[in-house]
């Protein structure tokens, strides 16, 4: 068995609170990769996090920001 990652939407808008278009937004995804032999395997969400420095020589900060990253992950056999 192989696997493959494609990273999901970063962001999604809805409009009217139509929650099928955060909805649809996936399964088109997951349907553009499960193609050729590749079928949808899960969701999973990768927790990173990012340090920035910020200031001046004398007055430097860092800013740490949160991110969830979602993955589609795929699989297909050899």
């Amino acid at each position: 068995m192989i696997y493959k990652a494609v990273p999901g939407p970063k962001v999604i808008t809805i409009e009217n609170d139509n929650l099928s278009m955060a909805t649809n937004a996936f399964a088109d995804l997951i349907n553009a990769n499960a193609t050729d032999g590749w079928r949808f395997y899960s969701l999973e969400t990768i927790k990173t996090t990012e340090s920035t420095k910020t200031g001046c020589l004398f007055n430097k900060q860092t800013i740490v920001t949160n991110h969830d990253i979602y993955m589609l992950i795929f699989e297909k056999d050899e």
